[in-house]
């Protein structure tokens, strides 16, 4: 693969990245404004935290792509090239998770 047929790879899943954050936010957040509502909304109903919640739902997105490289021809749910959206978005979302947490931001090393 050449750096351009890279380049518009990358293009193409981040495309479908922005398109299915699109599409699945509303019925995630259910019209709240804090993005990780459904993880902090799940974490209190069951009795854990956010991030685990995050993880198990990041996990399965992860099996998924796990499965399809160890046989392509398993029947998928969903088209894999959403498998690999989905798990970049997660990976958005299991960082912001990280970044709302009251702790030291990652980023500026500050509390």
């Amino acid at each position: 693969m050449t750096k351009q047929e890279f380049k518009e790879t990358k293009k193409y899943l981040l495309d479908i990245c922005q398109e299915i954050m699109d599409a699945k936010q509303p019925e995630y957040t259910q019209k709240n404004l804090d993005i990780l509502h459904n993880f902090k909304c799940s974490a209190q109903f069951v009795g854990i935290e956010p991030m685990e919640v995050w993880a198990v739902f990041f996990n399965k997105h992860i099996q998924a792509i796990l499965t399809h490289a160890g046989d392509p021809t398993t029947p998928q749910a969903e088209p894999i090239e959403s498998r690999y959206a989905d798990a970049i978005n997660y990976l958005l979302l299991g960082f912001s998770l990280l970044q709302d947490r009251p702790k030291k931001d990652i980023i500026s090393g500050t509390e």
